[in-house]
């Protein structure tokens, strides 16, 4: 579960990373990152908002692209498998807390 805790919008986004609306609207499409605005279908570009995340997803998106020469369909598989990844470490890490927590109850 992921908790957006800010957000920010398409024109800040573009702004910020200094890219172009049409390649994150391209990022968009592949499901690389997506607005957290509920009715994306119905709402136009200009009003999406994404978390804060999006920008660490939308960065290492743009450098597979562009260094690796990667086309989106396989960043957006290559992006699906880290996310993945980090999602099972940080599971893994709480699950890790856990067993330290009974092995220092069970050992009392």
């Amino acid at each position: 579960m992921r908790e957006s805790l800010l957000s920010i919008s398409f024109y800040e986004l573009c702004q910020l990373e200094g890219i172009e609306s049409q390649l994150v609207i391209d990022v968009v499409e592949y499901g690389i990152i997506l607005p957290v605005n509920k009715d994306i279908e119905q709402a136009n570009e200009q009003q999406w908002l994404f978390d804060t995340g999006s920008i660490h997803w939308l960065k290492k998106a743009l450098r597979l692209h562009q260094d690796l020469e990667i086309d989106w369909v396989a960043v957006a598989m290559v992006i699906d498998l880290m996310q993945q990844k980090e999602a099972l470490q940080k599971e893994n890490e709480a699950y890790q807390r856990q067993l330290k927590r009974f092995i220092k109850d069970d050992s009392h």
